[in-house]
């Protein structure tokens, strides 16, 4: 899935959630190093295909979403959030094998 920001940069997203009546993408940018957060408000999909596999995850608190597999499976998305460089090396890796990044994606 891609979205496209207002300043028309194109993010890779590895997230929808929902908390309360408000839509979320997690999204990678390129060089930054995590993930952010992007109200469905504020883009525009551009890419509105899932091409990994999915997990249905409920939070603790009132949210909920899908997710791609590896940021629930391998505990990587508080620490993608924090910004983790070996958690996003780890995801990095990870996504980059499934093909869902370009090879010189950082």
């Amino acid at each position: 899935m891609k979205i496209e920001t207002k300043s028309g940069e194109i993010i890779n997203v590895f997230a929808t959630y929902w908390i309360k009546n408000e839509t979320y993408f997690y999204g990678i940018p390129f060089d930054y190093g995590g993930l952010i957060a992007y109200r469905d408000t504020e883009i525009v999909i551009v890419e509105p295909k899932l091409n990994f596999n999915t997990i249905f995850f409920k939070g603790q608190t009132n949210g909920y979403g899908i997710f791609h597999w590896a940021l629930i499976e391998k505990n990587l998305l508080d620490d993608l959030l924090e910004l983790d460089q070996n958690a996003y090396k780890y995801f990095l890796e990870i996504i980059k094998s499934e093909n869902l990044v370009e090879p010189d994606f950082y």
